[in-house]
Formats: structure tokens, sequence, C-alpha cells
């Protein structure tokens, strides 16, 4: 059995180490010290349990097992928290294992016993419950069975074209592109501080604005810094990009 380790504590993943080696030293042991770390390690190793701290910089554990529950086989993950007993209510009334930190080699097996895969409505019940995913760090890609993530820094835009809509991003200094199942609305919602709509199509990254540009035939452009091509700005959202260009 393969289980990955996420902590970004090195202490608490010498720990778990330690613990689950003296439970069954058959086990396949991975590390990762956090979300994004965990996502490639699932892609690599693919894992059949994953020990997921909660806090961590980059990307924290509950934003990591959403982007993993879209994979095709969910894995069956068990939360490692130092939350106090009454926060703890919240995972364990939706059935969602969990490990108590300093964590204890009986409470370590049992756990590994009995965990289940978690299903999404658990998941969406977590999140509501603890307000850690209101607004993720990565945009999940799903190209031949693998997840791949691509940075909110990185975006540059969001553009719709009937049921699909495309993210448009810098990928290691290159405009890249792939389609994603968001939809333009809930990512509005989502990323209203750093995103702006200017057309019922598209959605911007505001601080990449750099010029409008008015065509002859009256259409309005927007230029993005890092995008070769304007953006048509709508005259219902060509006040809102105004302002922002002022402030």
């Amino acid at each position: 059995m393969k289980i990955l380790i996420v902590d970004d504590e090195p202490l608490a993943r010498e720990r778990l180490t330690h613990l689950l080696t003296e439970i069954d030293d058959t086990y396949q042991l991975i590390n990762a010290s956090n979300g994004v770390e965990a996502i490639e390690q699932v892609n690599a190793q693919e894992p059949d349990i994953i020990l997921m701290d909660i806090r961590m910089p980059g990307m924290n554990g509950l934003e990591a097992t959403h982007h993993l529950m879209n994979i095709e086989n969910p894995l069956a993950i068990i939360f490692t928290t130092a939350y106090d007993e009454y926060a703890l209510q919240a995972f364990e009334s939706h059935a969602v294992d969990y490990l108590l930190k300093p964590i204890r080699k009986d409470r370590l097996e049992k756990a590994l016993n009995s965990c289940s895969k978690l299903n999404k409505v658990q998941l969406e019940q977590l999140g509501l419950q603890n307000h850690e995913v209101t607004y993720r760090t990565h945009i999940s890609v799903h190209i031949r069975g693998t997840l791949f993530l691509v940075a909110i820094k990185d975006i540059y835009c969001f553009l719709a074209d009937h049921k699909y809509v495309t993210v448009k991003y810098n990928k290691e200094g290159i405009l890249a592109e792939t389609i994603i199942e968001d939809t333009l609305k809930s990512l509005e919602e989502e990323f209203n501080t750093t995103f702006l709509r200017i057309h019922r199509n598209a959605l911007i990254r505001k601080d990449n604005i750099e010029a409008l540009q008015k065509q002859s035939d009256g259409k309005v452009l927007l230029k993005l810094r890092g995008l070769p091509e304007g953006l048509e700005v709508s005259r219902r959202h060509l006040s809102s990009v105004r302002k922002i260009m002022k402030s």
C-alpha cells in the first residue's frame, strides 16, 4: 500500500513516517510539503491513501483535496490537523477521517483501517463548515487522465465560448491556453477581487491591464500585459474598466 504524507513541517512528516513504519513496515511512503506537491505526487505515484495536513503555505490541504476529488478514481484522504475538538466535530459529522496532532499510533492505525473515500457532498459540506476554500490558488485541468494545475497568478483571462471556458495563462514565459470545466459566472464570483468582467464572455486579471484602444468601427479593445491581441470591452462594462485604470 502506498501512503502519501503531506505536511509542511519536516518533523511532522518524520513522526508520521516513524509511526507508519511501526504499524506496517511494508507501507510504501511518499512525502509532499504542500498541496501542489501532493497533486504532483498523486500523478506520479498513484498512492492509495493520503495523510493531508490542512494549514500549509502555497496551497492548503482542503484546496488540494478539492482538486483531487475531480480525478477519475478519488483517493482515501485522512486529514491531520491541530484544530480544537469543537472544530473537529465538523469533520466527524460528515464521516471524514481526521487525526488530531500530536498524532497517536493507535489513532493512526484505527484511521487507516477505517478510512473511506471522501465524496463530493462531504467535501462541499466540509468546505462550508471551515471556510477554508473560498478562494483557490490554482485552477485544476484534466488532460488525458492527469491532473494539472494552473496558478491563478499566472492567468491572463478566462474566455467563454458556448459551453466551454478557455483559460489563457503564462506557462514558463510562453502563452498557453486550455479548456476548463468551471463556468464564467462561478469564476467571477470566486475571483472578483482580482478579476474583472469586461464582456459577457470575458474575465481579465485586473493587474495586467495596460491600455484601452478605440477602433475605427467604434469597438473598444483592452490591451493586457502578456497577451498579443486585445479583448473587446462591452459598453456595459466600459465604465468599470476605466474606474480600475484610474485607481
